[in-house]
């Protein structure tokens, strides 16, 4: 791992200086030139390569360090070293026409610039070198044939070299522009997902506003009526004065939960709503309404039945019905789907599973705001949700919660 890791920062390093990266380019070609000819000569002939034709020899390949940093300044130097080459006869015998260094510039024009610049460039680079290959034709010892020949193949091998420059370009392009298109579809889908979890705390403040509102409402006509009834009836005042202590209590914590959400979004909608907040009590009209939309859904309930906070109680109904709407829209015709509620003796749980074979939702963002909206309801209690498909088939949304998740709340 450390050491693939250290060959990435080298890459990335060699990558970020292209002067470096072309001059090592040129010294392993250079050597890898010199080698096989050397081993050509010692095979061929009785001769052997000195050092100093070893480093004539690796001069054309100087024009490859100037590719990405000077490409003209590498061109003019090519086309010079291709002219003594051609033309200079005991040079010419020591193989300095490889011509690997022009090459090399054609393929870094065709993959680095436009293609109409890298066409002319092409061209400044080619032109040049038939009439010289050409012009040798009429020299003493000229041979038509064999100039023409050399011109034939070198312009094959260029127009070869430029072809796979041009597709790497387009390759590149077409990563490079992928690359954009998934950053940008990350950036999205997480201002989404953002989003919907802004609006959801922001729809849960408003819900959380009617509960509070309802408690304070509370705790005045109580206190109210133990202020009448003090003098003459002393137990239905305490009576009265202690519903409003449980009432305040319950309200306290309320208000710190929606202060919590504030915290994290601020709250942009009107007025709420004056319908009384559904609770657990009201899954079974939720359960009926949905066996009248044509899901047929068993209601189960399991545990000795307790109180549940008014927050928690309301949480628990937004998540099952998210989920009994999911399964309407996902789980297909023939499916069935089952609400269990299980009041454990150390945690609350609801599970909502489905038989169904239509598309599942996606763990962590559907596309939708449905599950976002179930996590952040269950972690807002200190309570969790998992969600996903089931082995047997189907998908299955189980929240569970903290007994005494009334005394979490999120309060860090």
């Amino acid at each position: 791992m450390q050491v693939a890791f250290s060959f990435r920062r080298l890459r990335c390093a060699i990558h970020a200086r292209p002067l470096l990266a072309d001059t090592l380019l040129a010294l392993v070609l250079a050597v890898g030139y010199i080698g096989f000819f050397a081993i050509s000569l010692a095979v061929g002939t009785d001769e052997t390569l000195t050092w100093a034709d070893a480093g004539l020899i690796a001069v054309p390949f100087s024009v490859i360090c100037l590719r990405r940093t000077w490409f003209w300044g590498g061109v003019g130097l090519a086309l010079a070293i291709v002219t003594v080459a051609v033309l200079v006869e005991p040079v010419q015998a020591l193989g300095m026409d490889s011509g690997v260094g022009m090459f090399v510039l054609t393929y870094t024009a065709a993959a680095y610039r436009p293609l109409a610049k890298a066409l002319v460039a092409g061209m400044v680079i080619w032109v040049p070198v038939v009439l010289i290959v050409q012009s040798t034709a009429f020299t003493e010892d000229g041979d038509h044939l064999t100039s023409t020949l050399i011109s034939v193949l070198n312009l094959l091998l260029a127009t070869t070299v430029f072809w796979i420059g041009w597709v790497m370009r387009n390759r590149r392009e077409k990563v490079e522009e992928l690359s954009e298109r998934a950053r940008f579809a990350e950036e999205r889908q997480e201002a989404l997902a953002a989003q919907a979890v802004a609006d959801e705390q922001r729809r849960i403040a408003r819900e959380l506003h009617d509960v509070v509102a309802h408690h304070i409402s509370v705790i005045g006509v109580m206190s109210e009526g133990a202020k009448r009834v003090l003098r003459h009836d002393p137990d239905a005042a305490e009576e009265a004065l202690t519903t409003v202590n449980q009432t305040a209590r319950t309200a306290l914590r309320e208000m710190r939960d929606i202060l919590t959400v504030l915290r994290q979004g601020h709250d942009e909608g009107g007025a709420a709503d004056l319908e009384p907040q559904p609770t657990v009590d009201s899954l079974r009209a939720l359960v009926a309404q949905t066996k009248d939309a044509g899901l047929p859904v068993r209601y189960t309930v399991r545990g000795e039945e307790y109180p549940l906070p008014t927050g928690v109680s309301l949480a628990v109904f937004r998540i099952v019905q998210e989920a009994l709407t999911n399964t309407l829209k996902h789980a297909g015709p023939q499916a069935r789907a089952g609400v269990v509620v299980d009041y454990g003796e150390r945690e609350f749980r609801i599970s909502v599973g489905d038989s169904g074979h239509g598309a599942p939702v996606v763990d962590g963002f559907s596309g939708g705001h449905g599950l976002i909206g179930m996590r952040e309801r269950a972690t807002l209690y200190g309570g969790t949700l998992e969600a996903g498909p089931r082995p047997g088939g189907g998908y299955l949304v189980e929240a569970r919660f903290p007994k005494n998740a009334h005394l979490q709340g999120v309060t860090r």
